[in-house]
């Protein structure tokens, strides 16, 4: 597979943007089969947007707005960037649900994988999928609903992000923008992806906690104790309702059971302190019998442990044998933007003027990240959501 990239720092006069993607993008060395991955920010005429890219190419593509865009070059803010992937042997077919509006619709996930895949000569390697910000919605349910009806294919992806007022998340197809709907690539043929995950957490209170009464994203009680309790323990609380903003540094890490007893880390951001009932709300779900443990993140704890991720990922390709890598796709959490403060190229950097000969970076900064875990007994792969970390896929 090969991946040519097209980046644009026009924003605000689309046609001008779409002639600097065109540019950027050679289409005689397209393969047999073609389609695009569209990362921007939230500034955009989205209508416009998807009309020129419609009228400037003829393959399918998808893609979100994040509150910032990692791509071949680095990080930049206010940006259009596309990334054509394209080969002989790897088929790509792409979907967009209908409406989501209340958890009773999460299975047009389900319905769209099974038309995407429907469209397909060979096995199912791999599903992307980013939806919009859904109040009401449980994103974990998302990735589960995906991981059974393919058979536990890997499932990557996420939340489409904007300026923390989360009304202005899109995600995109040929056929138009939506603030409702998720879309959907499922790749078959020759494909070897391989991911990892990054936390970031360095420092930690050593405080592991027994998720003794839970419900959905709720948790009641650690220890049989009030949630509440342990976070005014560590000299946290506030009097505050919607925190999510309030708790970026330290977020908790969930050591959760899989349904065939390996566990997962995944983190989970505060979102809501109900003080009447002493419970908190987070972006993602947290099972009873996980052990809940509040971390810290710093810009250092960043930086430093993005360049290991990539330091992994680019031996692993460097390594591979017969299998050739052309692209690197990043998912990282808004959190961990806002936590870089003026810094915002902190994860940029870490592989810069590293990437092997054509190889590209293309990257967002969203809301909760869809990226299998590995099983920390047996090393297998588990769909999930996160949030707060730093994902990548190499295909």
């Amino acid at each position: 597979m090969r991946s040519i990239q097209a980046l644009t720092y026009e924003v605000d006069e689309i046609d001008v943007a779409i002639e600097e993607l065109r540019a950027g993008i050679d289409t005689s060395l397209f393969l047999k089969n073609t389609c695009g991955i569209v990362f921007c920010g939230f500034e955009p005429d989205m209508e416009a947007l998807i009309d020129g890219l419609n009228k400037a190419f003829d393959f399918p593509f998808f893609g979100c707005t994040g509150i910032g865009i990692l791509s071949t070059s680095g990080y930049s803010q206010s940006s259009i960037s596309l990334l054509v992937l394209t080969a002989d042997d790897v088929e790509f077919s792409v979907g967009m649900t209908e409406n989501i509006t209340s958890m009773d619709d999460i299975g047009f996930f389900a319905d769209t994988y099974r038309d995407c895949r429907s469209r397909l000569l060979g096995d199912d390697k791999l599903i992307f999928t980013y939806v919009p910000w859904l109040n009401g919605i449980m994103f974990d349910e998302i990735v589960s609903t995906l991981d059974e009806a393919s058979g536990h294919v890997p499932v990557y992806g996420g939340i489409a992000s904007d300026g923390w007022t989360f009304d202005q998340t899109y995600t995109f197809t040929n056929k138009g923008a939506s603030m409702t709907k998720g879309v959907m690539m499922v790749m078959s043929g020759n494909l070897n992806p391989i991911f990892t995950i990054e936390h970031s957490t360095t420092l930690t209170t050593n405080l592991h906690k027994v998720v003794t009464k839970a419900e959905g994203t709720v948790v009641y009680e650690l220890d049989g104790k009030p949630v509440t309790d342990f976070i005014k323990e560590m000299g946290l609380i506030t009097d505050k309702t919607s925190v999510i903003l309030d708790y970026l540094g330290t977020p908790f890490l969930a050591t959760q059971k899989t349904k065939d007893g390996d566990e997962i880390d995944t983190l989970r951001c505060l979102g809501v302190i109900d003080h009447e009932n002493k419970s908190c709300g987070y972006i993602g779900k947290i099972e009873e019998g996980s052990e809940l443990n509040m971390v810290l993140i710093s810009k250092e704890d960043i930086e430093r442990s993005v360049k290991t991720a990539f330091d992994e990922i680019l031996f692993q390709i460097e390594n591979m044998e017969k299998y050739t890598y052309s692209t690197i796709i990043c998912s990282s959490c808004a959190a961990r933007y806002c936590l870089m403060v003026a810094d915002k190229n902190a994860e940029g950097r870490a592989y810069e003027g590293r990437l092997p000969k054509n190889v590209n970076v293309q990257g967002v900064y969203i809301y909760g990240e869809f990226c299998p875990a590995h099983g920390k007994k047996t090393g297998g792969l588990y769909n999930v959501l996160s949030n707060e970390t730093f994902t990548i896929l190499a295909i």
